[in-house]
């Protein structure tokens, strides 16, 4: 639970920060850890009789990195002007 909550400490901070802060590379930022996290979480093998609490523990980071990939889309790709900096 630990983890958990630091990570999601991080990518709320990465995500907040731009906004704040109109650098939006921060919230690009908090999209690679999301999008690593949830490769991570779906191809983890797990255990055919999977308890409850690893499976409410398995939604919660679902959780956590969905909020990632949401402040990268909002924060990082479309309020920037040169959406991904290609222009």
């Amino acid at each position: 639970m630990r983890n958990l909550l630091i990570t999601y400490a991080i990518i709320l901070l990465l995500g907040v920060g731009a906004m704040v802060t109109d650098v939006y590379y921060l919230a690009n930022i908090a999209g690679f850890i999301s999008a690593i996290g949830f490769m991570i979480v779906f191809f983890k093998d797990r255990p055919d009789d999977e308890s409850r609490m690893d499976k409410k523990m398995r939604r919660y980071w679902y959780i956590v990195f969905a909020t990632g990939l949401f402040f990268s889309l909002i924060f990082g790709s479309l309020w920037n002007t040169h959406m991904g900096n290609m222009i």
